[in-house]
């Protein structure tokens, strides 16, 4: 028994590290990442301690929450986008937003820079075979390199989800298509999600639209590598890279 308390009480030791979440990020980002996560700060000699909050937290909610709290506060990218106007709050605390650089304010002490999904997209697309289909949205800005363009499927301005989603079927019919690759979903993704026979790789906002059984993967920000870099650095601004989170990582296997 003592020797079992004894470890334990060293981990309550330890300082504490606040991820201050929306329920929404909570579900879709942190959850799948968060058993590997927490070994991570804890091989950095810290606790981590997720807050979910409303994303429209107001500074009376913050203050009360934060008090007689210590160390690194971290925003998910809607706290931060709420909090970004917000003043200074407590002395003991050193706030970090996540976010685009525009999204920094006089709360955040520093950031963590999200980017542009694109080239983790083209690495999860350069080791499929041709059975795969790549779906993009109307305002997509690049096209996938490397990769077969009669297996590229773009959503037009004028044409309605229902119209695309007969489209994507009619490829379906004439490839024989086993993984579709979609950055961004709508509507027209809704008849195709229940189809038993497709595999999706989707990004992780739309990870609860597609039913577990077939969901690939997802991509994600990498937040070990975030939180990682963070208590390595000491530059205001850090980068965090995306990258692809498998479904056998989803239900809770790392191997």
């Amino acid at each position: 028994m003592l020797l079992c308390a004894t470890p334990f009480g060293v981990v309550l030791q330890l300082p504490a590290l606040w991820f201050l979440t929306d329920a929404t990020y909570h579900a879709n980002v942190y959850s799948l990442q968060q058993p590997g996560l927490s070994l991570c700060m804890l091989a950095k000699g810290y606790r981590l301690h997720a807050l979910t909050v409303q994303a429209d937290i107001d500074a009376r909610t913050l203050d009360m929450l934060l008090e007689k709290k210590k160390g690194y506060v971290i925003c998910s990218p809607p706290i931060t986008q709420a909090l970004c106007d917000f003043e200074r709050v407590g002395e003991e605390v050193v706030f970090v937003g996540m976010g685009q650089a525009n999204q920094e304010g006089p709360l955040f002490d520093r950031m963590i820079l999200t980017q542009s999904d694109e080239r983790i997209w083209q690495e999860a697309l350069d080791t499929t075979k041709r059975e795969a289909l790549y779906i993009r949205s109307s305002d997509a800005h690049s096209l996938p390199k490397r990769f077969p363009t009669d297996l590229i499927v773009t959503k037009e301005e004028s044409e309605s989800d229902e119209q695309f989603a007969q489209r994507i079927g009619q490829t379906l019919q004439t490839n024989p298509i086993i993984h579709l690759y979609a950055p961004s979903l709508g509507a027209w993704a809704l008849p195709l999600a229940g189809k038993d026979t497709l595999l999706w790789t989707v990004e992780a906002s739309f990870r609860n639209v597609i039913p577990p059984a077939n969901l690939y993967g997802v991509v994600a920000e990498d937040l070990c590598q975030a939180f990682m870099q963070l208590l390595e650095s000491e530059t205001e601004d850090i980068v965090v890279e995306k990258r692809l989170f498998t479904g056998r990582e989803m239900r809770g296997s790392w191997l």
